[in-house]
């Protein structure tokens, strides 16, 4: 699969394997990628499936423009991407309640402070329609590589009866995925 990137970041085997794993976990129509960083993950799935509704958005107002800028040179118009923060109440004014069949964390949540992770966790749950699913990838504990994670993941606390593991995920990260 050809991934849609900047290139500010590191897209080789191993991470392209991670996106083709949540890739595969996909449920449509109406797809919200959290944490959408330049958008490689919300633009290629906007161009393999036409009939989704695909948002991305991000904090870095930088990667977004990008973003919207390579939806508009590849004529994607069903994906969209916007400057917005999780943990601000208008993101949920610009995105709706309940709203999507996927919502995707992916590389995300091991940004925040351990006493943040799981008011996250509840805010993107609160955006997954009822029968929705919603798709995670963090680094696992053994593949700590950026200065700027601040919380640190273990299988063992991830497991649970209600969580499906990505299958094909790299062990370099964990991925997994509940239907609400």
């Amino acid at each position: 699969m050809d991934w849609i990137t900047s290139g500010t970041w590191d897209c080789g085997i191993p991470e392209k394997a991670r996106l083709e794993s949540a890739m595969n976990a996909v449920v449509g129509p109406d797809i919200l990628d959290v944490g959408t960083r330049d958008g490689t993950f919300a633009l290629t799935l906007a161009q393999l499936h036409s009939e989704f509704k695909v948002i991305g958005f991000d904090t870095d107002a930088s990667s977004i423009a990008w973003a919207n800028q390579k939806a508009e040179e590849l004529h994607l118009s069903n994906v969209t991407f916007y400057e917005l923060d999780i943990f601000d109440p208008k993101t949920k004014a610009v995105l709706g309640e309940h709203t999507y069949d996927t919502v995707l964390i992916m590389e995300t949540l091991e940004h925040l402070p351990p006493n943040r992770v799981q008011e996250a966790n509840d805010i993107a749950e609160s955006l997954v329609k009822k029968g929705g699913r919603i798709i995670f990838t963090v680094p696992a504990n053994s593949h700590v590589s950026d200065p700027d994670h601040r919380t640190t993941f273990h299988r063992e606390f991830i497991m649970g009866p209600d969580k499906v593991w990505l299958d094909g995920c790299p062990h370099l990260w964990i991925g997994w995925y509940s239907d609400l």
